[in-house]
């Protein structure tokens, strides 16, 4: 049998909170951590116990088996996955209901967008595509992720919206 490597579990898990847009706060609740625990972990300075790794194997619905895999295989439409699975389970299900986040929404949909990706947007129409998916968020929020994500977004140019200079985002291809 391969041995649990606690490194690796915790590697996966990060990255499961981050592929179905999972807000820190929200799962260090589930895990009955503190958010400043979460950030050390996120920091490399401490790993999950026995309990969060068997939480977030229930919440992800992933063994062990799989969460210890170094490459560990991810559904490409695992949010709604998990929404479909865990509909009669208020906890979990009132967690994955909840607007991801932002990083989840310009990751997995925004960058994806073929529109986004050919012509570029700008952050009202951004906005207008998540608010498409029932996730509101403010157009400084937006503006400012947009910013913030500048390996993988570019301003491609401006535009004049209601005598107004707006910037267009676009993905860096």
């Amino acid at each position: 049998m391969t041995s649990i490597d606690k490194k690796i579990i915790t590697k996966n898990i990060l990255k499961l909170i981050d592929t179905n847009g999972i807000d820190d706060k929200d799962f260090a609740n589930l895990i009955e951590k503190s958010t400043r625990t979460l950030a050390r972990i996120r920091k490399e300075k401490a790993l999950f116990n026995i309990d969060a790794i068997n939480t977030a194997s229930s919440f992800f619905n992933k063994t062990l088996i799989e969460l210890n895999s170094p490459k560990i295989q991810i559904e490409k439409d695992s949010r709604n996955i998990l929404k479909q699975t865990h509909k009669d389970n208020v906890a979990y299900y009132s967690l994955i209901e909840k607007r991801p986040s932002i990083t989840y929404a310009i990751t997995f949909h925004l960058l994806k967008n073929e529109e986004f990706c050919s012509k570029g947007m700008i952050v009202d129409k951004i906005k207008k595509l998540f608010e498409s998916f029932g996730w509101n968020y403010s157009s400084s929020y937006i503006s400012n992720s947009m910013m913030r994500n500048s390996t993988q977004i570019y301003i491609s140019g401006t535009k004049i919206v209601d005598g107004n200079v707006v910037n267009i985002y676009k993905a860096k291809i």
